[in-house]
């Protein structure tokens, strides 16, 4: 039986600001549960607790619950051993919308699941999220849909799905690509011995019709790949630019997923106005001199490269994940053509520790030129250095979207932008008539400079 309507919606995600936010899927996550909300829906976001409910200021602050929910259980490793976990699961409400963490109840299940990075055990908080949300279903009236956001989130919600046809629900699935990659495993890592993943038949979407699909069989045709299973078993594929669909999921996966699948842009909630207030507020006027008030309050106390030498260039901001994907080094490096520049950069660190020595090599040759911290930056006081930049710069490798483009904008300032993926959908080159701002070669620091 599948739901004539969409009532209730479960959304399954690593992410969700503020809660947890190592990019911008934390972002996205919260602004589709809001929005569904407000138009009426019951929406509930499953995550990871991540440790975030170790922390009284964040349970006070959330207003977190415990829930009379326990999974216990042992699963077997390829090793044939038995590996215990346990756990327990923390509820909230916010803006409308409910949240359901799962935490650890022992000391191995807590390793995993209570570590602060998101993105740490991923491969484990996966594998036993599944086996969670499976016992989890027994305890709630079935969504009328299941939205999975990344390759992470995957495996929960095929479960989820594989459950409800058992119980003679036909839930759709629609999966979110956010940023596309992901590990391969062998079958053990989804099957029943230890995700929980059953190996029997489940219809599957095909485009045009449904299919009896072999969870096993897909699994071992697709090299164990979570993203293209994923691609493979979903009602709808959902992804953040046209750009991206076509230029990278479709050259993976062939254009036949061009027929269930769609783009949901990313949105932002900046206000120029709001911004513009708080920043009369506290400091008086909205002048561009007040920018390097913020930087030297906020950034510069945990600077790489200690203060910069001096207010009278123009100041641009970048920010970002420190991966070469979001091309930290190549702004750096514009530096050397733009003699009248400064940088700031607002770095969020992800483990890439060889890419993060680079980047304070090439930033330390430019010392004064560039003050460059991975200490968070509070909200509002993020909002108004934007604001009051020249311009941000945008100088990825690759970008699926590139919300602080959108972002940027949204407050009236220009976009220094790579001609790649969703940001040429978003900045429109002021060269060619009216526009936002510019674009650039990729990976062209004297184009950027210039």
């Amino acid at each position: 039986m599948a739901p004539r309507s969409v009532r209730r919606v479960w959304i399954i995600s690593f992410e969700l600001s503020p809660i947890v936010k190592a990019g911008g899927l934390g972002e996205a996550v919260r602004q589709y549960a809001e929005a569904l909300a407000e138009r009426g829906l019951e929406v509930t976001v499953f995550m990871p607790s991540h440790g975030r409910h170790l922390d009284l200021g964040i349970r006070s602050h959330l207003g977190l619950r415990p829930l009379d929910f326990t999974i216990c259980g042992d699963r077997r490793g390829l090793d044939g051993k038995q590996y215990s976990f346990c756990l327990g699961a923390e509820e909230a409400f916010i803006n409308g919308f409910r949240v359901v963490m799962f935490k650890g109840l022992d000391y191995a299940t807590g390793v995993v699941f209570d570590s602060w990075y998101p993105y740490s055990y991923v491969e484990e908080k996966s594998a036993i999220m599944t086996r969670a949300l499976r016992a989890f279903s027994w305890h709630e009236v079935q969504p009328d849909l299941i939205h999975v956001n990344d390759w992470h989130s995957v495996l929960p919600g095929v479960a989820l799905r594989d459950e409800f046809e058992i119980r003679g629900y036909s839930i759709p699935l629609v999966y979110s690509i956010h940023l596309s990659g992901s590990p391969s495993f062998p079958w053990h890592y989804a099957s029943p011995d230890w995700s929980g993943l059953d190996d029997g038949y489940h219809l599957v979407w095909r485009v045009v019709r449904h299919e009896p699909v072999n969870n096993r069989a897909l699994w071992e045709q697709v090299g164990g790949n979570v993203e293209a299973f994923g691609v493979h078993l979903s009602d709808a594929i959902a992804t953040v630019s046209l750009s991206y669909l076509r230029e990278e999921l479709e050259r993976k996966y062939g254009s036949w997923i061009e027929g269930k699948s769609c783009v949901i842009y990313n949105s932002t909630d900046w206000k120029r106005q709001a911004v513009e207030s708080w920043i009369t507020t506290n400091y008086g006027s909205a002048d561009r001199t007040v920018a390097y008030e913020l930087v030297d309050k906020y950034v510069v106390p945990g600077s790489w490269t200690g203060p910069l030498d001096s207010r009278e260039r123009a100041l641009f901001i970048t920010s970002g994940r420190l991966t070469s994907q979001k091309g930290v080094d190549i702004a750096i490096r514009a530096l050397d053509y733009a003699p009248s520049a400064s940088l700031v950069v607002l770095g969020i660190p992800v483990g890439d520790y060889g890419y993060e020595q680079y980047v304070r090599k090439l930033a330390e040759e430019r010392r004064g030129r560039v003050v460059i911290t991975t200490n968070r930056v509070p909200d509002e006081a993020y909002k108004a250095l934007v604001m009051l930049s020249t311009a941000t710069v945008a100088p990825s490798r690759w970008e699926p979207f590139g919300l602080v483009a959108l972002e940027s904008l949204a407050v009236g300032t220009p976009v220094i932008a790579s001609r790649v993926g969703g940001l040429k959908e978003i900045v429109i080159d002021l060269r060619s008539g009216e526009g936002d701002g510019l674009l650039v070669n990729v990976e062209d620091p004297k184009d950027l400079g210039l």
